[in-house]
């Protein structure tokens, strides 16, 4: 996968680019690092921990260590740690997806400084997402699987 991509300095510190053109739906590489539960996370949190499980967590390693936040993704994660492209990625941009794709613990939460034109200005859980944001991300498919089955939970329970 390094053929697709590099690390270098971002505007928002160290950033994943791409090295050559990325079509939508292509693979950019698979997550790898450590499986944490949520106690081991809560050092982590706020920095490079992604969330994968209702309680699990993977400490990534390199090239996922340095992936930015964006309101307006260019990347997601499909079947749980599949970094695929969104849209078409030209050289040199930088890849980011949205973190509240992989959020549902209310434990953590950011300011944003993303840019977009239309950032949110506060990084939080999924379901905290507007309503058609959230059905955006999951007709793209990139909501975690924890997340889908506690959205169908939450459905069961109401209906």
């Amino acid at each position: 996968m390094q053929e697709k991509i590099y690390v270098s300095e971002s505007m928002i510190g160290r950033g994943v680019f791409a090295k050559r053109p990325l079509k939508p739906r292509e693979l950019i590489f698979y997550m790898n690092g450590k499986l944490i539960d949520f106690e081991k996370s809560i050092a982590h949190m706020g920095e490079y921990s992604v969330q994968i499980g209702a309680h699990s967590y993977v400490d990534p390693i390199s090239p996922a260590r340095y992936l930015n936040h964006s309101c307006a993704p260019n990347a997601g994660f499909v079947d749980d740690i599949s970094l695929i492209a969104l849209r078409p990625i030209v050289p040199g941009e930088e890849i980011r997806f949205d973190y509240s794709t992989t959020m549902l613990e209310r434990h953590w939460e950011l300011d944003c400084s993303c840019g977009a034109a239309d950032c949110r200005r506060r990084i939080q859980d999924f379901d905290l997402l507007p309503y058609d944001l959230q059905q955006h991300y999951l007709e793209l498919g990139v909501v975690q699987s924890f997340i889908l089955e506690e959205v169908a939970a939450l459905k069961t329970k109401a209906a």
